[in-house]
């Protein structure tokens, strides 16, 4: 099992791994403003590429402010504390987000949990598509479904093994982490985790006793 400091550093090069083309979007934008008619101009593709550079910048450090540093949160909340969020996020990402989610009564940690199981949708979704969120009870247990639809969808063999607790085979790297700790975070919250594959389809969902649909 992966220690403390290591799941640490892990975290970290998610975190920068993620940051590096949204970053490198704004510096190219300032350097073109820079070059543009000795920077006394401003160039409508620089001005694009800031504003979609500093736009996911935003979107994906609010998410993991949410995600990864209130992991710990205790208490009830509610699913909907995380739509704006998860909204802003998919505002800059390639598929588009279907919230069909009604209200949900949560332990907040179970926020967290289906947070990260919407970034791991939008990377089941490589050419784009659409990920749903949508709420239910199965056999009297709540459940909260993400469902990624679109072409080429699909979910990394290493990724259901992380889901379900399992050491990837190759060792933990930045692709590995989050699954990991969305699996770690479910088990600490008596979660359950599912993943189901189909034709340009992956669904994951999030189920428990505690969880007021």
């Amino acid at each position: 099992m992966v220690e403390g400091s290591q799941l640490a550093a892990l975290v970290s090069s998610k975190v920068c791994h993620d940051m590096v083309e949204p970053m490198s979007a704004i510096i190219q934008g300032l350097e073109m403003l820079k070059e543009s008619d000795s920077g006394k101009g401003a160039n409508a593709d620089a001005i694009s590429l800031l504003d979609h550079g500093v736009t996911k910048a935003w979107a994906k450090l609010e998410f993991f402010r949410f995600a990864f540093a209130g992991a710990l949160a205790d208490g009830e909340g509610e699913l909907e504390e995380a739509r704006s969020v998860a909204e802003r996020l998919y505002g800059a990402l390639k598929p588009e987000l279907s919230w069909k989610a009604g209200t949900v009564t949560m332990p907040r940690q179970a926020v967290r949990v289906v947070m990260n199981l919407l970034m791991i949708a939008n990377e089941c979704l490589p050419r784009g598509g659409v990920v749903e969120i949508s709420a239910g009870t199965d056999g009297g247990v709540g459940e909260v479904r993400v469902l990624a639809t679109g072409p080429r969808a699909s979910l990394r063999a290493a990724t259901a093994a992380a889901l379900r607790g399992e050491p990837p085979e190759n060792g933990y790297h930045g692709h590995t982490v989050q699954p990991m700790l969305t699996g770690i975070l479910a088990r600490q919250g008596d979660v359950e985790l599912l993943a189901r594959e189909g034709e340009e389809r992956v669904e994951l969902v999030a189920r428990s006793p505690a969880f007021k649909v």
